[in-house]
């Protein structure tokens, strides 16, 4: 799908876009602003300032307050809740797609009605005791773990973890913070899924009362837990980005 039509489909995010495109039309590149936007959201989140401030220390963030890089990053982040909590849609695999694909060669992710349909296809009851376990090994912004999340009853979301892989951080980073935006138990990995690579690792943690939360995991710990959860399949449905 063209960056017009995509455009034209979701107007309800132009209120994200010009936040991020204020930023652009000061001379900085597109899809670096995406990423970085992304980069300044996992970060916040996760509570990591040094990080955060990385990254933020690369804008010049110069003039009157509401005219600063920072404030444009802020408010997209505003809408971009505000949009998510009105509509229950997964949008940043959607905004990936205009500012971002073409520099990761022209990566598209999953359509959310064929990510429906195959969530429908994964459905299964639940275990007597344990998690369902839910993976997605090259899981992209996690359209199609959000679709399965969204086709569960409350019951089945107490009782499912969800886990995504991807070789992509910025993939990571998106699958990550959907997970906490739709309050989800889960596991989101960065590496290589064929040889069980493991570079990073962040967990999503599920509150009915708090909503979600997202947390680092340590890299030695989740390559173990990968080796041993792969090793046991009897429970993990598995969806494929195409």
């Amino acid at each position: 799908m063209s960056k017009k039509s995509n455009q034209k489909l979701h107007l309800g995010l132009d209120m994200i876009r010009k936040e991020l495109n204020a930023i652009i039309s000061k001379g900085y590149n597109g899809s670096r602003v995406f990423q970085d936007w992304i980069g300044v959201m996992f970060y916040a989140f996760l509570h990591d300032d040094p990080h955060y401030l990385e990254i933020m220390g690369q804008y010049r963030n110069e003039g009157p307050t509401e005219q600063q890089e920072a404030n444009h990053f802020a408010k997209a982040t505003a809408h971009l809740l505000e949009y998510m909590q009105a509509t229950n849609e997964e949008v940043l695999g959607v905004l990936f797609e205009e500012y971002a694909s073409d520099t990761h060669q022209r990566q598209y992710l999953t359509p959310s009605s064929i990510a429906q349909l195959m969530a429908q296809i994964c459905q299964s009851s639940l275990p007597q005791t344990g998690y369902i376990k839910v993976m997605d090994p090259s899981c992209g912004a996690g359209v199609c773990l959000i679709a399965i999340a969204k086709d569960q009853t409350q019951e089945q979301l107490n009782q499912t973890l969800f886990i995504g892989q991807d070789i992509n951080l910025d993939c990571v980073r998106m699958a990550a913070l959907n997970l906490m935006f739709f309050n989800l138990h889960g596991i989101i990995l960065w590496g290589n899924t064929l040889n069980l690579e493991v570079k990073g690792a962040w967990e999503t943690h599920r509150s009915l009362f708090w909503g979600g939360s997202l947390h680092l995991l340590d890299t030695e710990e989740a390559q173990i837990w990968l080796e041993k959860h792969l090793t046991d399949i009897s429970h993990i449905q598995t969806t494929e980005k195409s």
